[in-house]
């Protein structure tokens, strides 16, 4: 399966950046950003969405954000800029919400917390990541999977700070479409 591009556009002025997922039904759909998380090391922060890209990649969260986006699910702050929209396109979209059930929030709460622990050089502090998610989020991560998400965090801190304004930050989405009944 070939992976599908999320686009992270640095904003000319302000912090409001945006993103744009590229869908494999041909569709473009943006979210507009304004939250960042910090990461910690040289450049300390990066975008919200980008954070949740990194973290679910690095997490296999099939589920998250990005993977009910790229499944054919749309929440609110979504839109869909370019494509044409299949038939039923409404309710797709909402079975692959319904399907992903509070896997979103699990997600939500793993980017959080594993942004902290890169911001904290805790890197293979999966004893703190456990305590912080409770069981309900809790999910099985090595020390060795929770290092290199951390690390790809930084990485990707330094990478947007680099990124000259109005320029994108291209990242490939490589976990499966979800399973929709």
């Amino acid at each position: 399966m070939r992976p599908v591009t999320i686009e992270f556009f640095k904003p000319r002025q302000g912090r409001r950046y945006r993103s744009v997922l590229h869908r494999r039904d041909g569709l473009l759909v943006e979210l507009d950003g304004g939250g960042y998380n910090r990461v910690g090391g040289p450049a300390r922060e990066l975008p919200h969405d980008l954070a949740h890209a990194v973290v679910e990649d690095g997490l296999a969260l099939e589920a998250g954000l990005w993977g009910v986006l790229s499944s054919g699910g749309m929440y609110r702050h979504a839109r869909v800029i370019a494509g044409r929209r299949p038939p039923h396109f409404a309710a797709r979209a909402q079975a692959v919400v319904d399907a992903a059930g509070d896997r979103p929030t699990q997600a939500e709460m793993l980017t959080r917390f594993v942004c902290d622990l890169a911001r904290d050089g805790a890197d293979r502090d999966v004893a703190r990541l456990r305590a912080a998610t409770g069981e309900r989020w809790w999910l099985e991560v090595t020390p060795d999977r929770l290092a290199a998400t951390c690390a790809a965090l930084r990485d990707a801190g330094v990478r947007w700070r680099d990124l000259p304004p109005g320029e994108a930050l291209a990242v490939a989405w490589r976990l499966p479409p979800l399973a929709v009944r």
